[in-house]
């Protein structure tokens, strides 16, 4: 329950980190945060300044907690049910891409441009400022860029995201209870909400494979960075090992990374054989077909949260025929967090992934102790080692060991 304070105690550290915030900008000669045109993509925050991210997380949880109390209980269940619709209309007849940032155009302009009438553009154009900052409109049908729309306009990659999330995610979001209610608790992944919104008996990686198109955009959707490689490099002794196999490595940056980190080390990726290809798939099932590799590590990147359980269990089992006695496998994941062990935007990314895992592939997050019980589950023989997770980091790095 809330104290009856709380909005004067989030108001007060509001302002507090705030105020150290915008000190550091004044002081460095640097921008405070904008959405004009011309504003920073990212607030100049140094990286190794770990007192001001802690100062921007709680300026954005204090202000998400203070807007929700100012919003009443009431008030919060009302559905935004049009808040996207703008946005995937603007990407799918590419408004944002109309006229160049720096410049300004007019709705009839957009009109032509994009074969909508004026009156759906105006909609479509004034929805999307005032929900989502995209566009300015600070005179009357005058249409200039905001930071969002140059941003789009000028980063595919941040605008093929969008469109993934959008035409990919979301339909299967809106399909996930009706996945649910049809095939209850199942670990198939070709029976979820992603499914249904395909109309397919298909997964979401067989569709994909049968779409090169889409596929390619999902590939490309995931060749963001999403945390600095050191993370990993510097927080696992790779350099005592002499083979490392990347299990599911796609195009092999991972390995590339540590082979040139540490010279006598040598890599392999198995992924699919049309991978390199199409860049969408990072699917280890052809382990079953494959001659084993004996190796010293088996490296697994954001693999076991794209299967449900009895899958996972199979693909550690189906390791064990090329395993030697102290083989090791390390798990880089996501790990479900606790209460009160991360930051609340931290919990709540990692919280929507596992739903999100679910609407795809009936896939999940997992908790710390389902990863000890998960490589038991596979084989006794396996000795979970722990899991740690570097600071700064998103990912965790889960060791086990085969003992044969």
């Amino acid at each position: 329950m809330a104290s009856p304070n709380r909005i004067m105690e989030l108001s007060s550290l509001i302002a507090k980190e705030t105020e150290k915030l915008n000190d550091f900008f004044v002081k460095n000669n640097l921008p405070t945060p904008s959405l004009d045109v011309d504003a920073l993509w990212l607030l100049p925050i140094p990286a190794d300044a770990a007192d001001l991210e802690a100062s921007r997380q709680a300026i954005v949880e204090a202000c998400s907690e203070l807007q929700d109390l100012m919003t009443g209980p009431k008030n919060l269940l009302r559905f935004k049910w049009t808040a996207y619709a703008s946005v995937k209309a603007i990407l799918r007849f590419k408004l944002d891409s109309s006229f160049p940032v720096g410049e300004s155009t007019s709705f009839e302009a957009m009109s032509k441009f994009s074969g909508l009438n004026v009156v759906n553009v105006r909609r479509i154009v004034r929805h999307a400022i005032i929900n989502h900052h995209w566009f300015r409109e600070d005179a009357p049908g005058v249409i200039t860029h905001s930071a969002l729309t140059a941003i789009l306009a000028t980063d595919p990659v941040m605008r093929n995201s969008m469109i993934v999330e959008l035409d990919e995610f979301w339909p299967a979001a809106v399909k996930m209870a009706d996945a649910m209610e049809k095939w209850p608790n199942s670990e198939e992944s070709n029976e979820t909400g992603f499914s249904l919104s395909n109309n397919s008996n298909k997964n979401m990686y067989e569709i994909f494979a049968g779409n090169p198109e889409r596929g390619e955009r999902f590939g490309a959707y995931f060749s963001r960075e999403d945390e600095p490689g050191r993370m990993l490099l510097d927080n696992y002794p790779w350099g005592s090992h002499e083979t490392i196999i990347d299990v599911g490595g796609s195009h092999g940056s991972v390995a590339i990374e540590i082979a040139k980190k540490f010279s006598k080390v040598k890599c392999i990726v198995q992924d699919l054989a049309d991978t390199a290809a199409e860049g969408a798939s990072r699917l280890p099932a052809e382990l079953q077909d494959r001659q084993p590799v004996t190796a010293d590590v088996y490296y697994f990147r954001s693999i076991f949260h794209n299967w449900a359980d009895k899958y996972c269990i199979k693909i550690l089992q189906n390791l064990i025929p090329a395993l030697k006695k102290g083989a090791k496998i390390v798990v880089h994941e996501r790990i479900l967090p606790g209460l009160a062990n991360l930051s609340t935007d931290h919990k709540r990314r990692v919280i929507n992934l596992d739903v999100g895992m679910q609407q795809l592939l009936n896939a999940k997050q997992r908790e710390m102790h389902e990863w000890s019980e998960l490589f038991q589950q596979a084989d006794p023989r396996f000795k979970y080692l722990g899991a740690h997770r570097p600071d700064g980091a998103i990912r965790w790095i889960i060791v086990a060991e085969w003992q044969g």
